[in-house]
């Protein structure tokens, strides 16, 4: 076991506690803390290192405004998504990032789950181990996605337990995406270390609109700068006030891990996933960016997520084959597991 692992056995505890509006499910043992907000997609809005008190999800700099409505999807390309990001983690399924038509139903940027309000069906406590139960049903398609978050007693690790079911009686395809974003202090002087061997840049409509060569795929983890054709450095988290801004997929896994890491502070921050079911992850990385909307400017941002597909329109997606069906009446699941580690390189569990 390459985590932290201090010797402490106190039983994982899980409280509610109310904060800015919201009511937020708080699961703890003695080397981690992590708060979650069911009623906002069961997004995980903290993600905290007991022993350095470091948070490694992001806070978006202008806050988040209160969400009124069950959905804000608008029928129109894009969604709210950009006015309400708050950097917490939330999943994207079924049309993966781009807004799209499915099947009738109008879904915005990440789909609809990513807001809808969650059900916590169930927490189960013993000495050694607890369970958080959630189920989010979506309102414009017959899915319904079902999560059980477990800590145990000594462990850094939290394990996730990630399901996808359908009501239909037919198959339905999903782009399936976990969309975690990280910032505070651990990004300072950070890289990601991951086993990936490939990159690869979307090829934008606008191509003047981003940093790196649209279109471009290599060896990870450079890629050319559109601008001069400089080699980026992509696993190097940039510094808060470069504007540097890049979004690539990595691609081609040794196997299914990947690692926020910090060598000066000896800490890190690790997910664990099953290829079959996410072969693919996204990365953004942002030094403060473009000085354009949404966040002019602001953020220090690196994210990591695993991806059931490639970057892409959801219609694309179907008609070249790229995407997972959840069977007729039936599921997909899969397990993945996260945490604060001392050891960049994995597998931690």
């Amino acid at each position: 076991m390459q985590t932290r692992n201090t010797g402490k056995q106190s039983r994982p505890v899980a409280r509610w506690r109310q904060a800015e509006g919201r009511r937020l499910l708080v699961l703890e043992n003695a080397l981690c803390r992590v708060e979650v907000c069911p009623e906002q997609g069961g997004a995980i809005i903290s993600y905290v290192d007991l022993a350095t008190n470091i948070d490694i999800m992001w806070r978006n700099p202008y806050g988040q405004p209160p969400r009124l409505r069950l959905l804000d999807q608008p029928i129109g390309s894009g969604s709210d998504l950009f006015d309400v990001m708050d950097g917490s983690w939330y999943v994207s399924i079924p049309n993966g990032f781009f807004a799209c038509d499915y099947f009738g139903a109008p879904l915005g940027t990440h789909g609809e789950l990513r807001c809808v309000p969650w059900f916590v069906t169930d927490i189960r406590r013993t000495a050694k181990a607890l369970t958080v139960s959630m189920r989010g049903p979506s309102v414009r398609t017959p899915l319904v996605y079902v999560r059980e978050l477990t800590l145990r007693a000594g462990s850094a690790l939290m394990e996730w337990r990630e399901t996808v079911q359908n009501r239909s009686a037919e198959a339905m395809p999903v782009a399936w995406l976990q969309h975690p974003t990280f910032g505070g202090p651990l990004l300072d002087g950070a890289r990601l270390i991951t086993p990936a061997r490939a990159v690869a840049v979307f090829q934008v409509d606008q191509p003047e609109s981003i940093q790196l060569q649209a279109g471009y795929s290599g060896q990870w983890p450079h890629v050319p700068e559109r601008v001069g054709g400089a080699m980026r450095d992509c696993s190097i988290v940039p510094p808060a006030a470069s504007g540097r801004d890049h979004s690539v997929q990595l691609r081609d896994f040794e196997a299914g891990w990947g690692c926020i890491w910090n060598d000066k502070r000896g800490l890190g921050f690790s997910l664990q996933w099953d290829l079959a079911t996410f072969p693919q992850a996204w990365s953004w990385c942002r030094g403060g960016g473009p000085n354009c909307y949404p966040l002019w400017g602001e953020g220090h941002i690196i994210t990591l997520q695993p991806s059931s597909s490639p970057v892409g329109r959801f219609a694309d997606l179907l008609q070249a084959g790229q995407l997972p069906f959840v069977p007729a009446r039936g599921e997909l699941s899969t397990v993945m597991h996260t945490g604060f580690v001392h050891d960049p390189k994995g597998p931690w569990a």
